[in-house]
């Protein structure tokens, strides 16, 4: 004799239950990770546009200093504050990129959040 169709239903949707429950969290988790993740590469993004940015308009101003220099010792001082400067810039964006990377490889490591759940 043939099984009840609502019994075989019924008995397979039950064991597909946690299955369902545990792919959603997993989805959720990742969702989360992957929201995380674009937003540090979004500030990454903004932070190095905005560093060259401002590089490219002190190499125009230091090209049009080097222009108005009228002597060797001139051009060597011009030269030298350009270094200087450019050589901390480049050194303390690195270490600020250093930091946005650092915290958003921390913030990839935080176990996802149950959606509407109160700590």
């Amino acid at each position: 004799m043939p099984e009840d169709k609502t019994t075989q239903s019924t008995d397979t949707k039950s064991l597909h239950e946690p299955w369902g429950a545990a792919c959603a969290a997993v989805m959720e988790g990742n969702r989360q990770a992957m929201s995380r993740w674009m937003r540090a590469l979004l500030a990454l993004s903004q932070e190095v546009a905005q560093f060259t940015q401002t590089r490219l308009q002190e190499d125009a101003a230091a090209w049009s200093a080097l222009a108005a220099c009228r002597s060797p010792d001139e051009v060597l001082e011009c030269q030298r504050r350009f270094s200087a400067k450019a050589s901390e810039q480049y050194y303390e964006e690195i270490g600020k990129l250093s930091q946005m990377m650092m915290r958003a490889t921390g913030e990839g490591l935080v176990l996802p959040q149950k959606p509407n759940s109160t700590p």
